[in-house]
């Protein structure tokens, strides 16, 4: 039971650290961003693809 705590503790410990620094941020952004910087019609049609 101490080693899974310690476990979620840590695992807690690392995402807060990633989303302090920004990698959670950048993540997202890149796997959302297929139509951004190509312009408004093709994050419409990304959009409304799904």
């Amino acid at each position: 039971m101490l080693a899974a705590f310690v476990a979620a503790i840590g695992a807690l410990g690392l995402l807060w650290h990633a989303g302090r620094d920004g990698v959670l941020v950048g993540l997202a952004t890149a796997s959302a961003s297929h139509g951004t910087g190509q312009g408004t019609v093709a994050l419409l049609k990304d959009v409304l693809g799904y």
